[in-house]
């Protein structure tokens, strides 16, 4: 295992590569990081104070978010964008959100992530969240049934989704995929629930559970 560390930084997070190695992050959750062997660059949205990049594709599309404002009842607000290959941003924030966070793009172009509703936005409390995925400048929402919180994690070449759920009341959650609009659960042989982060173009899904880290292929 190697170990990566931002010049001066506090804490530097990783969160997709693409297979031409090209990594993507955030740099104290302030900047957005670009690695590239042994090259690094931090991109910031432009006026923003705090940019991450979340997501990146073969052709170096990326998507990430920042924040744009910072409301005295909810707190630090996020919309999300795609940044093109030749470093032009395109708004990725899906109708009636509070909060927009695209977390993956494939090579498609199609995006994943999930969005807080303005419309159900408690001040000083925890929102619920619902799954988006968009594609062709159309938002379709996912949302796990009778769950609080929905995240759609990443997507593949395919247009298999992985994402994960938890319900506030009893604190149970788990990991799923989404397949031609059917949610399957993810659980491990022993039928443990887990919280699915990723998936290739092979069908290797990564992800947690109680008792570890876990990779398995999905049919």
């Amino acid at each position: 295992m190697q170990k990566y560390k931002f010049p001066g930084a506090t804490e530097t997070r990783f969160y997709k590569r693409n297979a031409a190695g090209v990594t993507v992050g955030d740099v104290d959750f302030n900047h957005g990081l670009i690695v590239t062997g042994s090259s690094a660059t931090t991109i910031d949205y432009p006026g923003a104070p705090q940019t991450i990049l979340t997501g990146i594709n073969k052709w170096n599309s990326m998507v990430g978010t920042y924040q744009y404002n910072d409301d005295a009842d909810f707190g630090p607000e996020w919309t999300g964008f795609k940044m093109w290959k030749n470093g032009t941003f395109t708004p990725i924030d899906a109708p009636g959100a509070i909060n927009t966070n695209p977390t993956s793009i494939n090579d498609t172009g199609i995006v994943v992530g999930w969005y807080e509703s303005s419309a159900e936005a408690v001040p000083f409390a925890a929102d619920p969240s619902h799954g988006f995925v968009f594609a062709n400048g159309v938002y379709k929402t996912v949302s796990y049934p009778n769950a609080f919180r929905t995240s759609l994690n990443d997507i593949n070449t395919a247009g298999v989704i992985v994402g994960s759920w938890i319900n506030s009341d009893t604190g149970k959650g788990g990991g799923f995929l989404f397949v031609n609009g059917t949610i399957k659960d993810v659980l491990t042989p022993g039928g443990a629930s887990t919280e699915v982060n990723g998936i290739n173009d092979n069908g290797y899904v990564t992800g947690t559970y109680s008792a570890g880290s876990f990779m398995a292929h999905c049919q």
